[in-house]
């Protein structure tokens, strides 16, 4: 006779079901979402020759109706060949893609030269050294009305671009002439030239641009010069050769202070040109300063992830944090103090440096790993200068952007920015600070040699 036993208990899956299928449900949308999203890399994608929904033929064809000439390139080193130079507009719309100097290289255009980038990534805004303090992206796009008197903005009414929302402009370094839709449409001087930045891509793309008045605003951003220069690129461009000069005979680079480029190498930072190559004053068409849209003091960047998901995303979390709790509480034993040891052998430092390091990696503790080196580069920095102990972020900006000669903005975002988001974006923020150290160690040992040489002691 077999022995009878208990049947087994299954009151745990009222715990472990409920977080689960919730669990299940966040992570199919989030799917979902990424699925339906455009890849910048597709040939279609806002190309003036594609008839796609991605595409954006039908924005070429509404601008070849207004007379101006579309010239389409597939480099961003194409559209700084001499016959494009002059009164033409310049679209860039897969910024991500430009190599970040050739972003730069827009100060030296001629004046009457008007460029467009569609949604340019924060980490776009920082290695093309745009004079644009932080980034707010959504999830999706939401209509706006314009908010402001620039042409274009004001004949289209309210669209569908309020996506990507832009930090105030560095007005030390430029002129900020417009800012509409809730700060999802900026118009800055750059250089000799004037930049539009455009939150979403929604009103150039073929199934969108029928929406609001996103074909009044596109046509109208594309439309302010007899001639428009197309980049048409959908791969990561390799750096421009030093030898390679695309201005030949035109505009010179004033030096200035040093500064560095994402990869760590050092360049002279791109001032405004000496002289202008062609063209006389901004251009027709061009943008007029706004006193009322002057843009705030800068101050830290808002974290683009609390904006990231709505709001009932982080409810859901909470609740869900909540049941993990009680759970861990319900299952947990009691356990004594930590018992402490002595090491049996004695471990090298660059062992324990790189164990420690590929524990960061193996738990994708990317916040952790550059709240550490950040960490280590204002002490550092703080011995340098010979900053008072518990000094204030605006503080340290300031001393450290006077001595080093980065911009303000840069630095900000360089020592207290938002947390990466990948591995690439750790690996960026490193090798920027990395640049902006050395930079600073420079420039005191040059001004200052026995305070660097104490420090290093």
């Amino acid at each position: 006779m077999k022995p009878v036993t208990a049947p087994r208990s299954r009151r745990w899956l009222r715990l472990a079901v409920p977080p689960v299928v919730v669990l299940l449900v966040l992570l199919t949308g989030l799917v979902l979402y990424q699925w339906e999203q455009p890849d910048e890399d597709d040939p279609a994608y806002l190309s003036p020759v594609s008839t796609s929904a991605i595409g954006a033929g039908t924005l070429a064809d509404r601008v070849r109706a207004a007379g101006v000439t579309i010239s389409r390139v597939r480099s961003t080193a194409d559209a700084f060949r001499p016959e494009y130079r002059g009164d033409v507009t310049i679209l860039l719309t897969t910024p991500q893609f430009v190599h970040p100097e050739y972003l730069q290289r827009m100060a030296l255009l001629p004046a009457s030269t008007h460029v467009v980038v569609v949604e340019p990534s924060r980490q776009t805004v920082l290695r093309g050294q745009l004079p644009i303090a932080g980034t707010d992206r959504a999830l999706a796009s939401a209509v706006s009305a314009p908010g402001c008197d620039y042409p274009a903005a004001a004949g289209a009414g309210p669209a569908g671009v309020r996506r990507t929302r832009y930090g105030p402009i560095d007005q030390r370094v430029e002129e900020q002439l417009a800012r509409c839709y809730d700060d999802s449409l900026v118009v800055f001087s750059r250089g000799w030239t004037t930049m539009a930045v455009v939150g979403s891509a929604d009103p150039f793309r073929n199934d969108r641009i029928g929406e609001h008045g996103n074909a009044q605003l596109a046509v109208g951003l594309l439309t302010t010069r007899p001639r428009l220069v197309w980049v048409d690129l959908h791969h990561r461009e390799a750096p421009p050769k030093p030898e390679e000069n695309p201005f030949p005979g035109g505009p010179t680079v004033r030096s200035s202070t040093r500064s560095a480029t994402p990869t760590g190498t050092p360049t002279r930072e791109t001032a405004r040109p000496t002289a202008p190559a062609t063209g006389s004053g901004r251009g027709q068409g061009s943008p007029q300063p706004q006193g009322s849209q002057s843009a705030e003091a800068a101050g830290d960047p808002p974290n683009p992830l609390w904006h990231a998901f709505p709001t009932w995303t982080y409810v859901v979390a909470a609740l869900l944090l909540v049941v993990f709790l009680l759970y861990a509480l319900a299952r947990a034993r009691r356990m004594g103090g930590p018992v402490v040891e002595p090491l049996p052998v004695v471990v090298r430092a660059g062992e324990t440096v790189t164990g420690r390091g590929r524990l960061y990696r193996r738990a994708r503790a990317r916040e952790e790993s550059l709240a550490t080196l950040r960490s280590a580069a204002l002490s550092r920095m703080a011995r340098l200068l010979r900053l008072e102990p518990g000094a204030d972020r605006e503080t340290i900006v300031a001393v450290v952007a006077a001595s080093s000669g980065w911009p303000p903005y840069t630095v900000r975002d360089t020592l207290f920015g938002a947390p990466p988001e990948d591995d690439d974006s750790l690996v960026v923020a490193a090798v920027q600070l990395e640049a902006l150290s050395q930079a600073l160690a420079e420039a005191v040992t040059t001004e200052q040699p026995d305070v660097a040489e104490g420090a290093r002691r």
